[in-house]
């Protein structure tokens, strides 16, 4: 798999209180994202600049560059003020634990940096005792730290706890204002699960208790244990954001957001994390997090992870409102994701997971795309691509004992794509209050075990038609080619973010099935006539002129089908790549029978003000049918039938809907017509 990197540019301080964004270069169509962080603001006070040098001496008074103190523990005798700086000199190395003392203020943080050019200053913390920590900030505030290497390695045989940077505020009142930017920091060895000392809040860069706007920018975090970047709080932190970070080689979890609040996980680089199968870990998570953005971030790599983890993503304890959205996860060995029995209100949108299934290296639980054990049905799974070329057991992993059904929310307009086999859809069986609306599901045979249940509607069973995938393609190889049946094959979801994967504007109705919204160019012909008729004692009359149309399965007398008559003879050609008709029901009743069958008619001879159901044409085989769920924009997939006519040098064509259910006086459903001034009836064709 070719890794997508998503990689930050240089960002620049704005005034206290604003906000910050920087456009993202990335080799497969990330372009220009806008990226949102928290930064401290530009020094209102100018306070004392610090220089630290290893050939210095600690009698200096540190202040120039000609008289720097030397040493960590001088550094840490000294209670620092707003506006201060600590400048270490590039290509310098120091063996110790930094722990400053003093906060910074809204006037002034104190900042913590290099000087000279050269390499990253160097401080080794040396992994000397248990609990070990080579740069503490401990119940302050308004510090940022910038441009150091970070290292803390405890000595072969010694199974102690370390960290690179910790962050602690140990009080009920809030700390505030900790930047940590373009640090690396590598080489932490705690010791592993089982172990006396084994604690889950060690490793890389880890902030506990009560901080609100933190921002962990640009940092390298390698081959580090336990965790790679993480916060840990019983009280909701606010803004919190890790951007840009690259995180790699990691034991246990890459990122995680423990007791967060309006706060980001974006444009960061996760590989090869979840290294040890000791206990559960996962990529990139939240625990009691509330609306929390997980957004444009790579995850690859992961073997291990324990006995129900290792996914890419996780919605954890008590997570409520976090949003997954334009991520990218392959080559993943236990799956794309983790639903705990708590979390609500979750969306999943706009992400591509390839390869993120290895039954060959599955937990000990078997192999599963999704592990799905939430107790609500208000998490949302829409417009997903999945692309998995081993065989395995299941999408939908099922391990909540208190229940004996699955996957209970949401799920539409996802692609699964599986060239391998896959044993069963879901453990068990979907409950009732599952919604299965738009997806592409290919082969069907993935859906044979435990398939989709609930509201199910509109799904296909077709080769979606990729541009290239392939088990080593790039995203832009899963996006649709214009002959895909997916194109436009959407239900609609309000608020949906605007933008797909790519950063495409998507419509505002009907986008297209998958991760990509295509930019294909429609040539739009609107009916040049439309109405509907009436069987029994109404035989005889005519409805051309209202607003309206109607079809409905019901009684002598109450049934009524629609005619749509569109000439298209502006078209020059014999073929079409795609063609959809697209309709507007305006109002539907409560029965719930509601599939749309369409045909085409005979004839096109008929006239709008004449048409009746006794001189209706007969209609022709089956096109396509649709399911209505609601008042909303439909786009039925026509090509196939457009091409017939071309074929012959017929460019009118008329569409019957009819309802060929059960007689039923509540089935009415009312699409708005040719004569309403929006939303009229519409053949988009993409050549």
């Amino acid at each position: 798999m070719k890794n997508l990197l998503i990689t930050c540019s240089a960002l620049t301080m704005l005034l206290f209180g604003g906000c910050k964004k920087a456009l993202v270069q990335a080799n497969e169509g990330l372009s220009n994202q806008k990226q949102s962080s928290n930064t401290n603001n530009l020094l209102g006070i100018v306070g004392t600049i610090y220089y630290v040098d290893p050939l210095g001496d600690d009698n200096n008074n540190g202040t120039s560059t000609s008289s720097p103190w030397k040493t960590i523990s001088k550094v840490n005798t000294v209670t620092f003020a707003p506006g201060d700086q600590i400048l270490f000199k590039a290509d310098g190395v120091w063996t110790g634990n930094l722990a400053p003392l003093g906060s910074g203020s809204a006037e002034g943080s104190i900042i913590i940096d290099q000087y000279g050019s050269g390499n990253k200053p160097v401080i080794n913390g040396g992994g000397l005792t248990n609990g070990s920590i080579t740069l503490l900030l401990n119940n302050q505030s308004y510090w940022e730290i910038k441009n150091l290497e970070i290292t803390n390695t405890a000595l072969p045989g010694q199974q102690y706890a370390v960290t690179g940077i910790k962050v602690n505020n140990s009080g009920a009142t809030a700390a505030s204002n900790i930047t940590i930017n373009n640090c690396y920091v590598h080489n932490v060895n705690s010791t592993g699960y089982g172990t006396p000392n084994y604690n889950k809040g060690s490793g890389g860069i880890i902030f506990t208790g009560l901080i609100n706007n933190v921002l962990v920018l640009n940092c390298h975090v390698k081959d580090c244990d336990i965790e790679g970047i993480r916060t840990s709080s019983s009280v909701k932190a606010d803004n919190v954001v890790f951007e840009g970070n690259l995180i790699e080689n990691i034991y246990g979890d890459g990122i995680v957001f423990n007791g967060v609040k309006n706060s980001k996980i974006t444009h960061n680089i996760l590989r090869n994390t979840c290294k040890s199968d000791a206990a559960n870990y996962a990529a990139c998570w939240t625990y009691g997090s509330l609306g929390t953005i997980i957004s444009y971030n790579e995850v690859s790599g992961i073997k291990g992870g324990g006995p129900y983890d290792g996914q890419a993503f996780d919605a954890d304890i008590d997570t409520n409102g976090d949003i997954f959205e334009y991520n990218y996860s392959h080559d993943n060995d236990r799956g794309f994701m983790l639903f705990m029995p708590s979390a609500q209100n979750i969306i999943v949108r706009y992400n591509l997971s390839v390869n993120d299934v290895k039954n060959a290296n599955s937990s000990p639980s078997g192999s599963k795309l999704i592990n799905y054990t939430s107790n609500y049905t208000t998490n949302k799974i829409y417009n997903n691509t999945f692309y998995t070329n081993d065989s395995f057991t299941r999408i939908f992993q099922y391990t909540n004992t208190a229940s004996t059904f699955a996957f209970n929310s949401t799920f539409s307009n996802n692609i699964i794509y599986a060239t391998g086999t896959i044993t069963r859809f879901s453990d068990k069986p979907i409950m009732a209050s599952a919604v299965f609306k738009n997806n592409c599901f290919y082969p069907q045979s993935i859906t044979a075990v435990n398939g989709p249940a609930g509201t199910v509607s509109g799904n296909t069973y077709t080769d979606p038609k990729f541009n290239n995938a392939s088990a080593v393609g790039t995203p832009a190889d899963f996006k649709l080619q214009k002959i895909s049946p997916l194109i436009a094959g959407a239900v609609n979801f309000t608020n949906n973010g605007g933008i797909d994967y790519f950063q495409t504007a998507l419509p505002l109705s009907n986008p297209d099935v998958g991760f990509a919204q295509s930019v294909y160019s429609f040539t739009g012909f609107v009916a040049n006539a439309d109405t509907y008729v009436r069987n029994g004692t109404y035989a005889d009359n005519n409805y051309g002129t209202e607003s309206t149309f109607i079809v409905k399965s019901d009684a002598s007398s109450y049934a009524r089908k629609a005619y749509i008559k569109f000439d298209f003879s502006a078209l020059s050609g014999t073929a079409v790549s795609n063609a959809r008709l697209v309709l507007n029901a305006s109002s539907v009743n409560t029965d719930p029978s509601r599939t749309i069958s369409v045909y085409t008619a005979a004839t096109n001879t008929w006239t709008e003000t004449g048409l009746t159901w006794n001189n209706a044409p007969l209609s022709n085989p089956l096109v396509n049918s649709f399911v209505v769920y609601g008042a909303d924009n439909y786009s039925i997939d026509v090509t196939s039938v457009i091409n017939q006519n071309l074929s012959t040098g017929n460019k009118i064509i008329t569409f019957v809907l009819t309802n060929d259910g059960a007689a039923s006086s509540k089935s009415d459903i009312y699409f708005t017509s040719k004569e309403q001034a929006n939303n009229k009836p519409q053949l988009n064709i993409i050549l």
